[in-house]
Order: C-alpha cells, then sequence, then structure tokens
C-alpha cells in the first residue's frame, strides 16, 4: 500500500481547537477531515515560512489522511537503502519515527514511519480536535478504537 495519496498546491486548513502548534489545522480530503502537520516544527522545532513552494502530502494515517506541510519537493524518485542502516543504528542517530536511510545521489534521505511519528497523548489530541470539528461521518476513527 502506498503511504503518499497526493500533493495539495494550495490548501485552505480549518482551525482545530486545543492542538499542539506544529497541528496547522485539518484539511477536507474525500469527504474526510485531514490534520496539517508543519513537519519541520515537529520535528526540529522551527516553523516553515509560507512560499509558493511549500506544499501539502497527503498520506495514509491511521487508517484516515494525514498531512504534512513541507517546505518544497526536490523531486519524486524511487529510491534504494543505504549500507548507512548498520552505522546509524548503532550511533544512536535513529530515533523510532525514522524507518530508514536512503541513498540519493550523493545524499542520504531520511524515510519516515508516520506510525510513530506521534506519541499517545499528541494522538489523542489530534483525533480528538478532529471528532470535535469534523461534520457528522467525515472523520472515521475505527482505528482509534
Amino acid at each position: 500500500m502506498s503511504i503518499v495519496k497526493r500533493v495539495v498546491e494550495s490548501p485552505k486548513f480549518i482551525v482545530l481547537p486545543e492542538v499542539p502548534e506544529y497541528v496547522l489545522g485539518a484539511l477536507e480530503y474525500n469527504n474526510t477531515m485531514a490534520p496539517i502537520i508543519d513537519f519541520r516544527d515537529k520535528l526540529f522545532g522551527e516553523k516553515i515560512e509560507d512560499s509558493p513552494s511549500s506544499k501539502v502530502i497527503l498520506c495514509n494515517w491511521q487508517d484516515n489522511s494525514l498531512g504534512l506541510l513541507i517546505e518544497e519537493i526536490v523531486g519524486i524518485t524511487e529510491l534504494t537503502e543505504t549500507e548507512y542502516e548498520v552505522e546509524i543504528e548503532r550511533a544512536n542517530l535513529k530515533r523510532g519515527y525514522v524507518d530508514k536511510f536512503l541513498k540519493l545521489k550523493d545524499d542520504i534521505v531520511i524515510s519516515i514511519d508516520l506510525t510513530y511519528l506521534f506519541d499517545n497523548k499528541q494522538e489523542d489530541q489530534i483525533i480528538d480536535a478532529l471528532e470535535e470539528t469534523a461534520p457528522e461521518g467525515t472523520f472515521d476513527d475505527s482505528a482509534g478504537e
């Protein structure tokens, strides 16, 4: 199953109550609500500047959708696992949400596992906010039950 559903050029967010700062709001997509996360803010505590190159990548998350606001898309390509994986794990550079390190020409790219991006409290906050904001039947939290 593909993790990425689509790229959204200029989304309009619905503000969500009582969520962490990195949650920008929600986006209605295919009659469901998808939380939108400032990816840089979530990982590094720095907000993404609003620019024409910033996009939202809609992904599969907890049997629903999750939008990740990113600065720009450099390209779409097929990547291969590096041989650095063992060394990086041994050096304790790998967090729970880091799935793999992949090689792209002369660069290393990190593959993120969305399952471990949020702790249980953060996940509950996001899901609760979506349920409060979503019109009846537009947010299915079957994975949370």
